[in-house]
């Protein structure tokens, strides 16, 4: 299952990726191109300064009629001009009166009879830079009376340049798409983690709890078994079976309230009202409560509750704490053992400590005594919940404002509790 998640994540993460990377990408493009375009207009309009006369060194294009042929005279070559990016470039000077073409400059070689043809349609046209239809041309003109001075670039330039542009940000988007490739699935496995642990404590929650659910319903089976077989006895006579299967059924419902106690705390929306409550007095009547418990177990009470402490946080969450932390530390605690609760102030906060001196929970099973489902059997001896008690207590605590520790060593397991401290003390 997570493997068809980490597989969907990185499908829809690639391909929103994609989207944006070819949406930028295509814009940059464009943007290239337009800046391109404008510095090719730039560099045509700078050659075209300062205005030069043509003269005798000048190549000069005389294009004569003789029986519909078109004669081309050339006369000596006019300078070569080398641009830093390699542009071919053609300036030519078309004399307003006589028509007369000429070549000031050359970078780049044009057939005669296309030139002329060429400067004629520009010197005729609105625009003085554009493309000239037909002949795959851009040109700048400038215009000084009648007489017209003309830049001519080869289309191809800009097309080369364009090509040029695609390849680079082609390369660059397929690079960055490996990149992201390679982060989304890193980040698809970082995902998955908490998932893949959930499902992990979900399948071991289900085996825990079939085998906590198994063993009360084989016990109600067999008593009910026994009861069936034995109808002409009385139900004193029959009430160790009976009893059993009250036992068992009570066990059920107690492993039932707590999964659903624990759901109702998880509830995104839930909400709880903070305020002053009195915890020595809540401390004390948690400890009151289980005094009859620690008796009947043989486990000393001992109570170091600090007067007249107020904090701002839920009075029954604050009970429940106290009290689910008391019954978890008389649950584990061997007999004739010691279990101390105390609530004090300190740095602003209430502190709240339940500490059983004869219990120890080992090293590998303390990071995760307070995740759902948890339940490290091999600490504390047998085990004697469902694995929902402490993440309960836990989650009463973040609803009521607190946060709570756990350390456990040679001299036994500490709980504590900080609560925020109220304005009355």
């Amino acid at each position: 299952m997570t493997g068809n998640y980490r597989k969907r994540f990185v499908i829809l993460t690639m391909a929103l990726i994609s989207v944006v990377l070819l949406t930028a990408f295509t814009v940059q493009g464009v943007l290239m191109c337009r800046n391109d375009y404008r510095e090719l207009q730039t560099t045509m309009e700078l050659m075209l300064k300062p205005w030069n006369e043509p003269n005798d060194d000048f190549r000069k294009l005389d294009v004569e009629r003789e029986n519909g042929k078109r004669q081309e005279r050339r006369e000596p070559d006019g300078e070569r001009v080398f641009t830093p990016d390699g542009l071919d470039v053609i300036t030519v000077f078309r004399d307003g009166e006589s028509g007369e073409v000429s070549v000031l400059s050359q970078s780049g070689e044009i057939d005669g009879d296309t030139l002329y043809e060429a400067v004629s349609l520009i010197s005729s046209r609105e625009e003085s830079f554009g493309t000239l239809p037909g002949f795959d041309l851009i040109y700048c003109r400038e215009n000084k009376g009648k007489d017209v001075k003309i830049a001519i670039v080869p289309g191809s330039y800009m097309t080369g340049r364009v090509l040029k542009n695609t390849g680079l940000l082609l390369l660059v988007f397929v690079l960055s798409t490996g990149l992201f490739l390679i982060i989304s699935i890193y980040l698809s496995k970082v995902a998955a983690r908490p998932m893949e642990r959930a499902v992990d404590m979900e399948r071991q929650f289900v085996a825990d709890i079939s085998h906590d659910l198994k063993t009360p319903i084989t016990v109600v089976l067999a008593n009910n078994s026994i009861l069936k077989s034995n109808p002409e006895l009385t139900v004193r006579e029959q009430s160790q079976w009976i009893d059993s299967t009250d036992e068992a059924a009570k066990n059920m419902m107690g492993m039932v309230n707590e999964m659903l106690t624990l759901s109702s705390l998880e509830n995104a929306g839930r909400k709880t009202e903070l305020y002053d409550t009195d915890l020595s007095a809540c401390v004390e009547k948690s400890a009151l409560q289980l005094e009859s418990v620690a008796y009947e177990r043989g486990i000393t009470l001992e109570e170091m509750v600090e007067a007249g402490v107020h904090a701002t946080t839920s009075l029954e969450f604050a009970e429940r704490i106290c009290t689910g932390l008391l019954d978890n530390a008389l649950k584990y605690e061997p007999e004739g053992g010691t279990v101390t609760v105390s609530l004090r102030t300190e740095k602003r906060k209430a502190v709240l400590e339940v500490v059983n001196s004869g219990s120890r929970i080992p090293d590998d099973d303390l990071p995760h005594i307070f995740e759902r489902f948890y339940r490290g059997d091999k600490s504390r001896g047998q085990s004697k919940g469902h694995g929902l008690g402490l993440p309960i207590i836990k989650r009463m605590t973040e609803l009521s404002g607190a946060s709570i520790t756990a350390k456990s060593g040679e001299n036994g397991t500490v709980f504590s509790v900080s609560f925020e401290l109220s304005g009355k003390i």
